[in-house]
């Protein structure tokens, strides 16, 4: 196996469990290309096994795990099916997101069902308008992943203010108030059904909204209850690495196959692709870049965690470091795994191997607009320079 190395964990942590599931997710790949979805079974498996839920705060029945952990699983699931690790990174951060707010907005969720599924859009095109209690918000998102197996949405949007620019707001939104429609037929991440959702003059409870200025500056009120240094950590950080993970775990699985394809494999030449130097360089090439890219990560959670244990955050200036190293990953995989399936050769066109299948998933979490890399490139590069504007999606 060519997935990251990690310590030895007990039978039954989550990532033994996120492997247990590996036939199932695999069994469904077929039927999620087609449907643009993924199937209910594969969703009900990692509901049981508790991997939507390991950053969900323990009062609430969550694991409260480390984030490496959470990672390490979608790195696992990801290897099988990238849309699958997608799903599980992008719906599970969003337990993380609910903790931080107002207590009375996670009663509304897992005091119902602990085992309640979000999705969200955080394009901030919805429009909020103050009324007594809360808001009401109208507006059309996109990308929203998940959509169609979710109990509540999580929305993006703006409240107008007289005295300043909008307030920027994250609105918590059951899913009999959200129209989906079916707008999502891709070449890449098929599985992961990010239709576009729309609401319609929706009336928000105040409780139910997050300020991205709390969140910012670590004064969100879930804080007040989830105490816990786990959610100290800035959420975008999470974010960009549920965007971004599933590529080399999606990698991982694109060079284990095609080890597996090349070993006995003979071209038409005559020459044993084994003994194939281009072959060897790229998959030894791959092989390092998949231990780096898993090692950054956890070197920068461990970091990002060392501050949130003694009450802060790291620097905006770390912050914007470890957004372009997550960032880079979808990059790297992306041309690595152009250079697999170019030594695939002509086997690596049909459909009975997975090779066109991980290469099209790679790129499509490259073009995701938070994993343009040269935009994060440019934004860290400025303020090294001392020329870069205050970033708040940090």
């Amino acid at each position: 196996m060519t997935h990251p190395a990690s310590p030895g964990p007990a039978a039954d942590d989550p990532v033994s469990r996120a492997r247990a599931l590996l036939p199932l997710v695999r069994e469904g790949v077929a039927e999620g290309e087609r449907a643009a979805r993924l199937p209910d079974r594969v969703i009900a498996g990692m509901r049981d096994a508790g991997l939507f839920r390991l950053l969900q705060p323990s009062r609430w029945g969550g694991a409260e795990a480390a984030p490496e952990t959470f990672f390490a699983v979608q790195m696992a699931l990801s290897e099988a099916d990238m849309s699958t690790g997608w799903l599980q990174g992008v719906m599970g951060t969003l337990a993380f997101h609910l903790a931080l707010f107002d207590e009375a907005a996670q009663d509304d969720v897992w005091g119902a069902d602990p085992d309640a599924l979000m999705a969200c859009s955080y394009m901030p095109t919805g429009v909020a308008e103050p009324v007594s209690g809360g808001v009401r918000l109208s507006g059309r998102w996109g990308f929203a992943s998940g959509a169609d197996h979710c109990d509540w949405l999580l929305l993006a949007g703006r409240v107008a203010r007289a005295d300043g620019p909008p307030d920027l707001r994250v609105f918590l939104v059951p899913r009999r108030d959200v129209a989906i429609h079916r707008t999502w037929d891709t070449t890449g991440l098929r599985a992961t059904g990010s239709q576009d959702v729309s609401v319609a003059d929706v009336f928000v409870p105040a409780h139910r909204a997050h300020r991205h200025a709390d969140r910012f500056a670590g004064t969100s009120p879930g804080l007040a209850v989830n105490a816990a240094p786990l959610y100290r950590l800035p959420l975008p950080q999470l974010n960009f690495r549920n965007i971004g993970t599933p590529a080399i775990g999606a990698l991982a699985g694109f060079l284990d196959a095609f080890l597996d394809h090349s070993r006995a494999r003979v071209a038409v030449g005559g020459q044993a692709v084994a003994h194939d130097p281009v072959a060897q360089q790229v998959a030894g090439e791959t092989r390092a870049a998949i231990d780096e890219m898993a090692a950054m990560l956890r070197i920068n959670f461990a970091r990002l965690m060392a501050h949130a244990e003694r009450g802060g955050q790291a620097p905006v200036a770390d912050r914007m470091l470890y957004r372009l190293q997550a960032t880079q990953c979808a990059e790297r995989c992306t041309l690595l795994a152009a250079r697999l399936f170019k030594a695939c050769g002509a086997s690596g066109l049909s459909r009975a191997h997975p090779f066109g299948r991980y290469t099209a998933d790679i790129a499509a979490a490259r073009q995701h607009a938070a994993n343009q890399v040269e935009a994060q490139a440019r934004a860290l590069g400025a303020a090294l320079l001392g020329v870069g504007g205050e970033d708040t999606v940090l």
